[in-house]
């Protein structure tokens, strides 16, 4: 699988190089701030959270290094690949048997998708974010053994987004404590993400624009300041649940922000069947039966996804911030499949045993009766 992932990568790298060619590219902008010393003559003066902080990993490369913008390109597409890599190695951690829908494999179709890879591709903040996520949950799904994967992913993606990194310590905090039986090392984690949490709050508050946490008004006004760009939807008229479904599922064919609308609209309308097909009670029970990986996992995409829904009103916006945040959800599905096949399995093999129980019971009842009756 990783060998095909690594083609369709290096496919979408081409497709989004002719396209910055263009089009108005973030990863150019990157380049010229770094080369014009737009924030300070030094490396030091490149660092800080967002934008910043993709100039300041940029920088070395380009000062030290001599790359030029596409050995960036490529470089950044390179930590793209990585995340896939971590995610598939999590994969073959949790995921035991193989799973089809409508007679396609779901583990390769899950990693095929064109805007996942068409934004990871990139110098800029979707390349290296989905390398920290990738990190981030291939260090949480064995954290006894990759502490340091999961400090790693999680700094990397606190420099970037930190409202993502918040969220994802609120779903490992819930998690764990909706986990049971706590040992030393999930307390530690439990103590020291709360500590994190608390610390944190301030700077995630002034990024995400939410200084209180009761009211949408501000991540409303942003909203409508979008809808002077293309693709623009008026948030501000629609309720919670709408702007969730809005982030989630549009653009759909009739509002599909030119060519990769249309592709965003063929992914959209396969997530939607694809929920409609899976999503059930079961489903949501089983989650939270299961371990704390797998919460955190799901709680982190609905949680990323009720902030990022107030202030996505520009749809060509909301394909970057979804496309990876929708993995985190088929892997959440992935693992349901795997729980239902892995209880079928284990029905199958106590049916098994009940069955060689009763046969071995025959043959030992079998001489018993024939010495009973040749005696009588």
């Amino acid at each position: 699988m990783a060998s095909l992932v690594y083609w369709v990568h290096q496919l979408l790298f081409g497709v989004y190089y002719l396209y910055a060619q263009s089009n108005a590219s973030d990863s150019g902008a990157y380049f010229r701030k770094v080369v014009q010393n737009y924030r300070g003559d030094n490396w030091e003066a490149f660092y800080g959270t967002s934008t910043t902080f993709i100039e300041f990993i940029g920088y070395p490369f380009i000062k030290y290094f001599g790359f030029n913008y596409e050995s960036m390109m490529i470089l950044f597409s390179f930590f793209g690949l990585l995340g896939f890599l971590f995610f598939i190695k999590v994969v073959e951690d949790k995921i035991k048997f193989t799973h089809y829908i409508w007679g396609v494999n779901f583990i390769f179709l899950i990693f095929l998708f064109p805007n996942l890879h068409f934004w990871t591709v990139s110098f800029g903040k979707g390349s290296l974010i989905f390398f920290g996520l990738g990190l981030f949950f291939y260090g949480l799904s064995k954290y006894s053994q990759r502490i340091i994967a999961l400090i790693i992913g999680g700094v990397v993606v606190y420099h970037i987004r930190p409202h993502i990194f918040f969220v994802m310590l609120i779903s490992f905090i819930i998690s764990a404590t909706l986990e049971g039986k706590l040992n030393f090392v999930r307390v530690t984690m439990l103590i020291g993400s709360s500590f994190l949490f608390f610390m944190l709050l301030g700077d995630v508050q002034t990024l995400t624009g939410i200084e209180d946490i009761e009211s949408f008004s501000t991540l409303d006004t942003r909203a409508e300041s979008l809808l002077r760009a293309t693709s623009g939807v008026d948030l501000s008229k629609y309720n919670q649940v709408e702007k969730l479904l809005t982030f989630w599922f549009r653009p759909l064919f009739f509002d599909a922000p030119g060519f990769l609308g249309i592709i965003t609209s063929i992914e959209n309308l396969f997530n939607i069947l694809i929920l409609i097909k899976i999503i059930k009670w079961d489903f949501i029970k089983r989650i939270f039966q299961g371990d704390s990986f797998q919460k955190t996992m799901f709680l982190t995409f609905i949680f990323v996804s009720i902030a990022i829904a107030q202030i996505s009103g520009n749809l060509g916006l909301a394909l970057r911030q979804k496309s990876q945040i929708w993995l985190l959800l088929f892997m959440t599905i992935l693992i349901y499949l795997d729980q239902i096949k892995m209880s079928r399995f284990k029905e199958y093999q106590f049916f098994q045993w009940k069955r060689n129980k009763l046969n071995q019971l025959a043959k030992n009842i079998k001489p018993k009766l024939i010495n009973q009756k040749g005696k009588i």
